[in-house]
């Protein structure tokens, strides 16, 4: 039987980086790539019915073992709405054209972004180091680690549900 895991040399998973962060940058400016009408569909039916976005996550993940989109249009289209919420609050209250510039900056760098990867960091840590079951050495099982743009997905998937039930 042949060993699976040489000594001297890292695992072909562990000596090279991910690009899936690197790729799915790039996808955000190519609008024709993105899935826009299964976003809009997400986004529905984050707030009327939950069960049957997570079994959607379920297949995809049984299917290309992976728990994230490719896409980033939830995020884009998520941020997009951020705006025009924020747009419409300065508009109602009367806001001057820089100070509008501002809070809708700030909500869509700060509030989104930045505190949801600060947010989507530490679930990421903690998830993967006490919630992790580990498979035995001599099994075939595939790795059941989260990444860290699965956990990005969720807090904007999270927060976006808040913000389209509130309205």
């Amino acid at each position: 039987m042949l060993p699976t895991v040489s000594k001297g040399r890292l695992p072909s998973s562990a000596s090279r980086t991910n690009p899936m962060f690197l790729q799915y940058l790039r996808r955000i400016v190519k609008w024709q790539q993105m899935d826009v009408e299964y976003t809009f569909w997400q986004m529905l039916h984050l707030c009327a019915s939950p069960k049957v976005v997570y079994q959607h996550t379920k297949y995809h993940k049984q299917t290309k073992n992976q728990w994230a989109r490719d896409d980033p249009a939830f995020v884009v289209i998520c941020s997009l709405l951020l705006a025009v919420a924020t747009l419409a609050f300065c508009a109602a209250y009367d806001h001057s054209a820089v100070h509008t510039i501002y809070v809708v900056v700030s909500v869509l760098l700060f509030h989104f972004i930045v505190t949801g990867a600060v947010m989507a960091t530490c679930c990421w840590f903690l998830t993967n180091s006490y919630l992790r079951e580990e498979a035995p050495s001599n099994s075939h099982v595939v790795s059941n680690e989260l990444n860290g743009c699965t956990l990005l997905m969720f807090i904007a998937t999270l927060s976006s549900q808040c913000l389209f039930c509130s309205m």
